[in-house]
């Protein structure tokens, strides 16, 4: 699905599976399990169902034909050899999917595996950080006009600045693009999480953080700098041998993940509203009343020497603080005694 052109007064947002993703709406939370089924599609399967109920809202795999993405010689090669999966698994997984509300879409590492993510008709591609300027290939997947997700992994600015007018010039605009460390794993000084949201601001786009640091707190910390899409590897067992199950978050950490993400956005967008309507009830209780300080005697002038700034134990008239100063150096028309509220009627105009 297309969205209108982000105008760089509107304010952004992404559409994908028919979920729109504004900067305050919840974050779109994605399984990488990539190619972590090493080929085997009854544990796709598990994995697909068990991350979705650990809270994931869709899956990733990665897609590659290995003879034509990568060198016979290269190591890649052997590590994606042997764990391809057929159309017709691919078919099967994205229904179980669709089957528990989710979706499953993928990365294509090259032009044939694109198209058969084409015929399996994939609501959304990504589009790794590995594969961020194959041109060739991104000009094939923005001729799908479907939702494009675009990890910048190695990226300098240059180059983004290149993909984003490259994208805008072939009038695509519903794309986001993740933040993203391409180390494995990315230690903690490493990971410039201040660049999520200095990526939404230089482009007006949803921007999001694809992760490679271990445990968590990463993406839970993304979320807080403006992070609406996350990206984590998983697995439901660190022990399997291969693909990237040794540094993948297994099935309880991601829900945990999921669940730490949830929380911290109730704490951002939970109330919308300054103050929150409970605080508004407690403003007479809590601020400062201006208070005589001692017994005040008809004709005196109020000033410093004569009142106190209190919180009151009761709701009674009078007047706050704030109001200090269209009230000092007013003359008392009536006594007023010790720690009573002082109050305008006795006070002279």
């Amino acid at each position: 699905m297309k969205n209108k052109l982000n105008d760089i007064n509107d304010d952004p947002f992404f559409m994908i599976n028919n979920k729109v993703i504004k900067k305050d709406s919840p974050s779109l939370i994605i399984a990488e399990i990539g190619i972590n089924h090493l080929g085997d599609e009854d544990l796709c399967s598990e994995m697909i169902s068990s991350a979705i109920d650990a809270g994931a809202d869709c899956v990733k795999l990665q897609t590659a034909e290995p003879s034509e993405s990568y060198h016979p010689k290269s190591k890649s090669f052997e590590i994606f050899k042997g764990s391809e999966l057929s159309i017709e698994s691919m078919e099967r997984l994205s229904l179980l999917a669709q089957e528990k509300n989710s979706f499953l879409f993928s990365t294509p590492g090259d032009l044939s595996s694109l198209e058969l993510l084409k015929k399996i008709n994939m609501p959304a591609i990504k589009v790794s950080s590995g594969l961020f300027l194959n041109i060739p290939l991104i000009r094939e997947i923005a001729k799908l006009n479907i939702p494009i997700i675009l990890s910048t992994g190695m990226a300098n600015e240059e180059e983004i600045n290149y993909i984003v007018n490259f994208l805008k010039n072939l009038s695509i605009n519903n794309f986001s693009l993740l933040h993203c460390i391409s180390l494995y794993p990315a230690s903690d000084h490493t990971l410039n999480l201040s660049y999520i949201n200095k990526i939404s601001k230089n482009y007006n786009l949803i921007s999001g953080y694809s992760d490679h640091s271990e445990g968590y707190l990463a993406c839970v910390a993304a979320v807080c700098m403006g992070a609406k899409i996350i990206e984590k590897h998983y697995t439901t067992d660190n022990s399997i041998k291969g693909a990237d199950n040794s540094i993948s978050l297994d099935t309880d950490n991601f829900r945990k993940m999921c669940q730490e993400i949830r929380q911290v956005e109730s704490m951002m967008y939970g109330n919308k509203f300054k103050p929150y309507f409970e605080e508004n009830e407690l403003k007479n209780l809590r601020y400062r009343k201006i208070v005589a300080k001692r017994d005040i005697e008809i004709g005196e002038v109020i000033g410093l020497d004569n009142v106190h700034f209190m919180r009151l134990h009761e709701n009674v008239e009078s007047i706050d603080a704030y109001e200090w100063d269209n009230i000092v150096g007013r003359k008392v028309l009536s006594k007023i005694n010790k720690l009573v509220p002082i109050t305008l009627d006795k006070l002279k105009k």
